[in-house]
């Protein structure tokens, strides 16, 4: 078993690690707030959700955060060894594993919404798009 002592270094590093990566990746954060907002946008005019845009937008996050998480275990590998590299590495696999999972399930969400919605507010014009979404054409 992992003594506490290396533990609680590697949760130092990783803190570090996760602030010099976010640091890298700010620009690409940045740009994905700009979808986002353009997706509210929309949301708060046109009371829908456009599947296109949020796939843009889900895409982007898990390039984003896929990256981070390597970013983060590359830098805490990089200064540990034995058990805490090990545990490094089963976080690493576990994180992008849930990361994963957490973004298949978002693709639910716009024909959630979108039913919802067009319960709340009525359908939108038949020619402006499909049910889950996504532009007729």
């Amino acid at each position: 078993m992992p003594d506490s002592g290396r533990l609680s270094d590697l949760g130092e590093q990783g803190s570090r690690a996760v602030m010099e990566a976010a640091a890298a990746l700010e620009g690409e954060l940045a740009a994905g707030l700009v979808d986002a907002k353009a997706a509210g946008d929309r949301l708060a005019d046109e009371h829908r959700v456009d599947q296109e845009e949020f796939d843009k937008l889900v895409r982007r996050v898990s390039e984003n955060t896929h990256q981070l998480i390597d970013a983060v275990s590359a830098r805490v590998l990089g200064s540990t060894t034995g058990d805490a590299a090990e545990q490094t590495q089963m976080l690493t696999t576990s994180a992008h594993d849930i990361v994963d999972l957490l973004l298949k399930l978002s693709s639910l969400a716009p024909g959630l919404a979108n039913h919802g919605l067009a319960t709340a507010f009525g359908p939108p014009p038949a020619d402006a798009q499909e049910p889950d979404g996504r532009h007729e054409g």
